[in-house]
């Protein structure tokens, strides 16, 4: 039977969010002209709005009274009766029904759905199922019914909506009057207002209206919001590899028995070759080919020495499934030398040196044939071994976490260039907004040493849109209910992991004196962000209640901290938090003697929650790490840049 265990599930959300990254397409800014077409859109749309496409009440209450059906004859059909009846407690689709069949208010229909589709979202095994997950889309239209379905109410809010993104793009007003400059553009937008904006298209999609409107928008904002980027010189270091290879020879040359020693001395390298769609890897063999030999035809024996240069190369295709390998290619050239002919008759010497001089160049071409088919051979047989190796299915394992969280599958793309593999990704729900156009160039990220990030001088990089938290986390944390522990393990998730000597010291020191813990409701807009501007980094929470202990605080509060990029004098990058978190109780009513009592204690047990330093620890990679010349090595930061909605952090 399943349980919650919410803690895994936002461990996994961040994960997501966090570990993925991309390479944008190239894209403008989006012009003041631009913003100016969407205004003219807007008012076409109010002009358009139209009660027949209204999600209809009675049709999306069927559907869902069917998926309910369908789901309660899945569980019946597949599982034995212990299983049956546990599930069906689990779901618990009574209240739901009980509200339709009653003909209950929207309110009260509305509520027991919202209740029903929380429960349907969750870590717990089987919330994957194609019958569940049909259940959770029926209901989203129910409830987009219940909102809208009143045609006079729906498409007056509709209106209202398209008023609001109205006042978002035109020019701000300056003492009271409005200003006749151009619209503005989406550049100077805040992170609150693209925020807004992804609000009001979700509206506008749940109630079929302003289809052009919604399309133009989430077109432009569609850039991946996930990119990463691994430098070239590390891969190249991780191929890069000495040869020695020693080997008897022991062979026939025309009519010449040869038998000796050969060694093969050179480097075994790799580069990156331009691609998009995967990465392209052209691994090379350059050596120096010797030989020491003995040859016996007859009485006669001669001692001969060679020498030349080897060459081999195959491109190797990586794809997230599979390493593809393409024909080797190998050449090779030969010089040899006879050091001396063995014969107790002087004209016999004389004969075979002769007849050795004639054969000479059919012998070394031979030869020559000879040791690149071995050279080729040898060459291909190592780059096999690699080119056999698969990855794990990343799509068949996190699936099932998507579909029982309601999370979107994020769309990706890999590629080379001669400097850097790079990995684009997008995470972005149907209606939801990313990135208007692309991140920062590593050129443009300052590190602790330098103005810029170039090839050879990092390892690495990612950048993150706050565009990232909206389309993952929002629905999962709106309404939701945290205490302290667990709004550390969130803030952990975030990547803001707790210093436990700080926290030893912290605790030894309040051993007397232990703080009354406290409970949040998180709201259903903007619950969780960051927004990465003008070099800071503000991490937020949003809540709608706080309560300790008998004490309680029903309004809005909006909590964060502020982060700024600082150099330590050991050469890398961290961020410091500024003394003070920021605490707001939007709305603008003053609170009462008893609010303001509490908000004390609300700063206090907020200010734990955010270190005054993050990203100031090195990374050690795993020593099982299949790179010998990677596992076990240190990563530092050593570049933070906070600009235009991306996060990037650079590491060596």
């Amino acid at each position: 039977m399943p349980s919650s265990v919410f803690r895994g599930s936002l461990r996994f959300v961040f994960a997501i969010a966090f570990a993925g990254a991309s390479v944008c397409v190239n894209q403008a800014f989006v012009t003041a002209d631009e913003t100016t077409q969407w205004l003219q859109l807007i008012e076409q749309s109010k002009s358009e709005l139209d009660a027949n496409r209204l999600p209809s009440q009675e049709q999306t209450e069927v559907e869902v009274v069917a998926a309910m059906e369908a789901a309660d004859a899945f569980f019946q059909r597949v599982t034995d009766p212990s299983n049956y009846d546990a599930w069906m407690k689990f779901l618990d689709f009574g209240p739901l029904q009980s509200a339709i069949e009653g003909h209950e208010s929207v309110a009260k229909r509305g509520n027991a759905a919202v209740e029903l589709s929380q429960r349907l979202s969750g870590p717990e095994e089987g919330l994957e199922l194609s019958r569940l997950v049909a259940l959770r889309e029926s209901l989203d239209r129910y409830l987009a019914a219940l909102r809208y379905g009143d045609p006079k109410r729906g498409l007056a809010v509709i209106e209202r909506q398209l008023e609001t993104l109205t006042e978002i793009l035109s020019p701000e007003e300056i003492d009271g009057e409005q200003s006749e400059s151009t619209p503005r553009s989406l550049v100077d937008l805040s992170g609150e207002e693209v925020a807004q904006i992804e609000s009001i298209v979700e509206t506008l999609a749940a109630a079929n209206q302003s289809g052009d409107l919604v399309s133009r928008i989430t077109g432009r904002y569609s850039s991946p919001n996930l990119r990463a980027f691994v430098d070239g010189r590390v891969i190249a270091d991780a191929i890069t590899r000495p040869v020695n290879n020693p080997e008897r020879v022991n062979d026939c040359l025309l009519g010449t028995r040869i038998i000796g020693d050969a060694r093969v001395v050179g480097n075994v390298t790799g580069s990156l070759l331009p691609s998009e769609g995967n990465v392209r890897l052209l691994i090379r063999l350059d050596g120096q080919f010797s030989t020491s030999t003995k040859g016996y035809n007859g009485p006669v024996t001669l001692r001969s020495s060679g020498f030349g240069q080897v060459y081999a190369a195959r491109q190797l295709v990586i794809t997230e499934k599979r390493i593809f390998a393409g024909e080797p290619i190998a050449t090779a050239s030969l010089s040899t030398q006879i050091n001396q002919i063995n014969h107790p008759l002087k004209l016999v010497r004389k004969i075979a040196s002769k007849k050795a001089a004639e054969m000479k160049p059919q012998a070394e071409a031979i030869s020559r044939r000879k040791l690149q088919d071995r050279v080729l051979e040898g060459f291909r047989q190592q780059t096999d071994e690699a080119s056999a190796r698969t990855f794990p299915d990343l799509d068949a394992k996190m699936s099932p976490w998507l579909r029982r969280l309601d999370l979107p599958a994020p769309t990706r793309t890999i590629g080379s260039t001669t400097d850097a593999v790079h990995v684009q990704a997008t995470m972005r729900r149907p209606f939801g907004l990313s990135a208007a156009g692309e991140g920062p160039s590593l050129s443009m990220v300052r590190t602790a040493t330098s103005s810029g990030t170039y090839p050879g001088g990092y390892s690495a990089a990612i950048q993150v849109h706050e565009s990232i938290l909206n389309n993952t986390v929002m629905k999962l944390l709106a309404g939701e209910t945290f205490t302290p522990e667990k709004l550390r393990d969130l803030t952990s998730s975030f990547g803001i992991p707790s210093d436990k000597d700080d926290a030893s010291v912290e605790t030894d020191s309040n051993d007397d004196e232990q703080a009354e813990s406290f409970e949040v409701d998180f709201s259903g807009f903007r619950p969780v962000y960051f927004e990465a501007r003008d070099q800071t980094l503000r991490i937020g929470l949003r809540g709608d209640r706080f309560a300790q202990g008998d004490r309680e605080l029903d309004r809005r509060l909006e909590v964060s901290a502020v982060y700024r990029p600082a150099i330590t004098g050991d050469g890398r990058m961290i961020l410091i938090r500024d003394e003070d978190i920021d605490l707001k109780f939007p709305g603008g009513r003053r609170l009462t003697l008893s609010q303001t009592a509490i908000k004390a204690n609300i700063e206090e047990g907020f200010d734990k929650l955010f270190p005054m330093t993050l990203l100031h620890r090195e990374w050690t990679l795993p020593s099982t790490l299949q790179l010998p010349a990677l596992a076990g090595r240190s990563a530092k930061v050593i570049g933070i840049d906070a600009r235009d909605g991306w996060l990037t952090i650079v590491v060596r």
